[in-house]
C-alpha cells in the first residue's frame, strides 16, 4: 500500500515538476543576490585565475556546497583602482589577440 502523507498525490508528474523547478529556480536567485562563484567571475565578469588570486586570496567562504564570494567584497574590489587597471590589461590583450 502506498503511503499517502500529503496531498503529493493529487497532482500529476508534470505539475510536481514543475513546482520543484521553480522551487530550484528561486533559491537560485536567491543565493545570487548574495554569492558569486569563481566560475560566475570568470564567465560573467571576465576575471581571470591570476586576478582572482591577486584580488581575492583569502576572501573565498563556504556558500552551501560550493566556496564562492559574496558580491559586497567583489563590488568593492571592483572598483578599486588597482582592479581597474588590471581590467584595461586584460580587455586590451583580449581585443589585440581576437584582432
Amino acid at each position: 500500500m502506498p503511503y499517502y502523507n500529503g496531498k503529493w498525490h493529487r497532482y500529476s508528474e508534470a505539475e510536481r515538476r514543475e513546482y520543484g523547478r521553480q522551487q530550484k529556480e528561486n533559491s537560485r536567485q536567491v543565493w545570487h543576490q548574495k554569492w558569486i562563484s569563481k566560475t560566475g567571475l570568470k564567465q560573467e565578469r571576465n576575471w581571470t585565475d591570476s586576478m582572482i588570486k591577486q584580488f581575492l586570496s583569502g576572501k573565498e567562504e563556504s556558500a552551501g556546497k560550493i566556496n564562492a564570494y559574496k558580491i559586497t567584497i567583489i563590488a568593492r574590489v571592483e572598483k578599486t583602482k588597482k582592479f581597474q587597471a588590471a581590467m584595461e590589461q586584460r580587455v586590451a590583450r583580449q581585443k589585440k589577440r581576437a584582432a
